[in-house]
């Protein structure tokens, strides 16, 4: 069990013991009951913000040192304008990756997601629609959203998925027990490029990728903005990704790749 989790039922059951206490023995000091109560929720913030932690469930953000290889995965597309454009990019480099798609946007553009497939690519869902507020779905409007998304990519493209990385990147425990029902694993990252962003600077997001270019990494960018309507900065700074991994002797893989053995 992830040592975060570990911290979260430690907490839990410290908190329990303070109001047993309170309801056996007698009141607690107001400034202990607000302290334990304000660390307890920060904790659990925290912990839908960072999934790497896994406080509420499984989740793969890295893979195996030992195979020698990184997986970058692309956000929020498919897209007719800029998705072909990272496709030629990967190909150039003779590259495969992994594309999280929106089930809503590969309704739209089904061709794109068969030039993802054909290409060699590993598909995985970022959800049907962008919801921002995901995290507070209940387990069945997760559950359901998701295998809506994965029957649209099992339609356009012959693919069944199987990884899920949920919208915003927010994994609480809602959205944990919803995954679980729709029987497909949470995938996080170890390295974020942070180019989602309308104004994020190309030469700042190679900068965050190259640091963290390492066997196992799993790499965030994205291949298309969330309403398209700018093209992220990954785009550009892609080409000279793959070259510095090029000269640091690692491979670009797809997903499956460098998990196999840490799942």
């Amino acid at each position: 069990m992830p040592p975060a989790r570990i911290a979260l039922w430690v907490s839990s059951i410290g908190g329990l013991a303070l109001a047993a206490r309170a309801i056996f023995i007698g009141p607690v000091p107001a400034w202990l009951a607000l302290s334990a109560l304000t660390g307890y929720v920060a904790f659990c913030i925290v912990g839908v913000l960072v999934p790497r932690l896994e406080v509420f469930g499984d989740v793969i953000w890295q893979g195996d040192v030992a195979s020698g290889g990184v997986a970058l995965t692309f956000d929020d597309g498919p897209s007719p304008v800029t998705t072909p454009r990272v496709l030629e990019h990967l190909a150039r480099a003779d590259a495969r990756a992994t594309f999280f798609v929106l089930g809503e946007k590969a309704e739209r553009h089904p061709d794109v997601l068969r030039a993802i497939v054909d290409a060699g690519h590993s598909v995985g869902i970022h959800g049907y629609a962008h919801d921002r507020l995901y995290a507070f779905l209940s387990p069945k409007a997760v559950a359901d959203d998701i295998r809506r998304a994965c029957d649209v990519v099992e339609h356009g493209a012959g693919v069944r998925v199987r990884w899920f990385r949920p919208p915003v990147g927010q994994v609480s425990p809602r959205t944990s027990e919803g995954a679980k029902r729709a029987g497909v694993e949470i995938v996080g990252w170890s390295v974020r490029g942070l180019d989602g962003l309308r104004r994020a600077d190309p030469k700042r997001v190679l900068r965050r990728v190259e640091r963290g270019l390492v066997p196992g990494a799993i790499v965030l960018l994205h291949d298309a903005a969330e309403r398209d309507d700018y093209t992220p900065a990954s785009v550009e700074a892609l080409p000279r990704i793959l070259e510095v991994a090029r000269l640091k002797g690692l491979r670009i893989v797809p997903l499956e790749a460098i998990i196999g053995s840490v799942e």
